[in-house]
This record gives structure tokens, sequence and C-alpha cells, in this order.
């Protein structure tokens, strides 16, 4: 076949969970089909990063976004007047609907993926081709979550605003796609919860697992991680929450914990925190040396949807993990076997302190993460279920069109 993926940011370099999902599937998805690749571009200088996919793509093309902070604040102002969430408005570009409704004449495209409800409102120029949305998160799930932690009443009161938008937006996704991914099977029941008469199938993340291999060296004594796309505030906002609330609380068991928060561009309040104690990286070019490094990883999340790859990653690399219960959503984790889970901060704290005092422990929840991983969540095990998702989207969009 031939896939277009579509795509609303430059998916190399793998800076964040998004872009890691993107790139994998295309990856295996050329491994069997012509694949063409579209996406926006939020900086002249990604056009260079386009050049990383070029092994995997028979044609490359990248939409200018520019996204000045006058245009992202009218946008939020309008969207409160209208059925659309702010972040589609973000994405609306008449030169990127005709470069898709060109993409798809010339090069006689069969099925569009579509990554993210951003990109959904282009499913008027998908003309004959199936078009199959990946939804990588529930956005009104996050959205709700994102609400209860805000202390401004006015940011509360918008962000529940939004998550209505999004639930009109994911309907209206359900009646324009042939088919939508989700990345759970608890996804795909929410999914269905708010249009029942979706075409919906789970397609899980995973992790590399040749790339992310265990390694024999020691772990640095007493060392945390956390790492993440800090950028993203929901993920600066778990870094934060920990060493706010979770690390004294390990520190008064082990005074000499180290906290390494690693990730893209951490914001002026993360920033802030760089101490000998906690190193405030920003972006570094191989996560594996950091989590190798890590005799512990952590997941404090409170806010967020979707699944999340930093736990295939740390389990690949035979990680003891603790996480919150977002941070496990809609993974096959199991508490005291493959992770430890908690949504209290007291009990996380101790469970961090048990295993930086517990090598045995720790190696244990390595062991049956990494056969987790390998079992469930190897990316070449995965695709094929996204390949028949592909094949069943065609056979659909033709018996439409018959």
């Amino acid at each position: 076949m031939r896939v277009l993926v579509l795509s609303p940011k430059c998916i190399w370099p793998l800076a964040g969970g998004a872009e890691t999902r993107n790139f994998n599937l295309l990856r295996e998805t050329a491994r069997r089909h012509e694949v063409y690749y579209l996406s926006f571009l939020f900086h002249p200088g990604e056009r260079e990063n386009l050049a990383a996919l070029q092994p995997y793509c028979r044609k490359i093309v990248g939409i200018d976004l520019p996204r000045p902070a006058w245009r992202k604040a009218f946008n939020a102002a309008r969207s409160c007047f209208t059925s659309r969430p702010y972040v589609l408005y973000e994405y609306i570009r008449r030169e990127m609907a005709g470069a898709i409704q060109r993409m798809i004449a010339d090069e006689h495209i069969d099925v569009v993926h579509v990554h993210n409800l951003h990109m959904v409102q282009y499913a008027p120029c998908k003309d004959g081709a199936a078009f199959v949305y990946d939804t990588h998160n529930l956005d009104h799930v996050l959205w709700e979550r994102f609400a209860k932690i805000q202390k401004n009443p006015f940011a509360r009161a918008f962000a529940r605003l939004q998550c209505r938008k999004f639930i009109h937006w994911q309907q209206v996704a359900a009646a324009q796609a042939e088919k939508i991914v989700t990345l759970s099977d608890q996804e795909r029941d929410e999914y269905l919860r708010l249009a029942p008469d979706a075409d919906v199938v789970a397609v899980p993340n995973g992790a590399d697992i040749e790339y992310f291999q265990p390694r024999e060296a020691a772990p640095e004594p007493d060392s945390i991680i956390y790492f993440a796309n800090l950028e993203w505030k929901p993920q600066s906002d778990a870094g934060i929450y920990f060493h706010n609330e979770i690390l004294p609380l390990v520190r008064q068991k082990i005074p000499r914990a180290k906290l390494y928060l690693v990730g893209n561009k951490p914001p002026e309040e993360m920033r802030r925190l760089n101490s000998p104690d906690v190193v405030v990286t920003g972006y570094v070019d191989d996560i594996r040396d950091y989590i190798a490094r890590a005799a512990v990883v952590v997941l404090p999340l409170r806010v967020g949807a979707g699944t999340k790859h930093r736990v295939f990653q740390a389990l690949a690399m035979k990680k003891p993990l603790v996480t919150t219960s977002v941070g496990a959503e809609g993974i096959a984790l199991t508490h005291g076997q493959t992770a430890m889970i908690t949504d209290d901060p007291a009990q996380f704290a101790a469970y961090t302190v048990q295993l930086l005092s517990d090598p045995q422990l720790r190696a244990t929840l390595g062991e049956n993460g990494r056969k987790l991983v390998l079992e469930r969540y190897d990316w070449r095990a995965i695709y094929p279920k996204l390949d028949q998702v592909f094949q069943d989207a065609v056979k659909k969009r033709q018996a439409r069109d018959s």
C-alpha cells in the first residue's frame, strides 16, 4: 500500500513520546509499504531534521508553522466562543490542506495515518484515501485531570471548557475516520463510551528492545532519575512534584539521595532546582546513559493520558520503576512484580527508599520488567496490529465508495 503519515510536528529527533511512537510505527510501516510523510515544522531549522526520515520515506514534505505568542492567545480566546479546542486552531493552515490533497492525488495514497486530534480537522481532504486516526491519548481525559490540579479558578474553568470541546471533536473524528487507534483497551472502552458507533482498535506503545538494552555497569548509589519531555506541562509538573513533595521524605531515610531531572527544555521553575544533589540536564543526546546510571526510575505523573514510553524504556533496560496509577495506566504492570505503583506521596517515597536499599528487589523488578517488554511491547510485535488496521480501513473505504 501507499501510506501517508500525517504528523502535527517533525518526529525527529525523538524528544518526546509522540515522536517516539510516530517514528517507530513509520519505520515498521516502511518495511512493508511505501511511506510518504507530511508534517508541520515549528522552526526553519527543523527542515534539516527531515533528512533522518529519508531512508524510510518515498517523499517528505514539511509545512512551516510559525506560532507567535499573540496567535496562541488569540486562538485561546476565540476557542471560548466556538466548538473547537484552541489547539486545533493552532494547526489550521491552508497550505497543509493543499499539500494533503496534492499528495493523495499525485501519489495515489491508499491510507492516511494521521497522528493526534489536531490533524483530524484535515479529514475532509482525504478524497478516496482511507483515514486512520491515531489518538496518542484521549485529550478530554488529559484536560479533565489538568483541571483538577489548577489552583487558579480561571485556568481551571478554561481547562474544563476545553475538555468538553475535545469530547465533541473526538465524536467528530469517529464520524470521519474509517478506523480509530487508541493505546490501550482501557482507552478504547472510553472512546466507545463517547462514540458507541466508532470503529476503534487498540495498538499499544512499545520499546525498541535492541536499542534499550540493559547494561552491566553498576548504577550510581542512591541515584534517582525522572526523564520526560519537560517542555510539556504535565510532565514537568511531575518532576517538580517529586522534588517538592516526595524527595524530602526519601531523604529522611537516605540523606544522600541524588535526583536527576532529564529532558528537553525544562521550565525555569525546574531549572532553579539545580544543585549538587539535584541535576537538571536539559536535552541529552542519549537518554540510555542516564537510565543506566540510575538505581531507581520514578514516574510520579499526576496529569496524563495514553501510555508512557518511559515505562517501556526503563523496563527494557531492567530498571526498577516507581510510578503512579496515571503513569501505569493502560500497561500490563503488576504491583510488586514489574513496578511499584501508588498515588500516595508518602508511600511513593517509601517504595523509592525500599528499592534504593534493596539490590535484590531492584534486580527482581528489572528482570520481570524486561521480560514483560519482550513478551508484549516490542515494536516489531506490535506493528502487525496496525497493519491490520490499515488493511481493514482500506476495505471499509472501498466499500463506502462502491
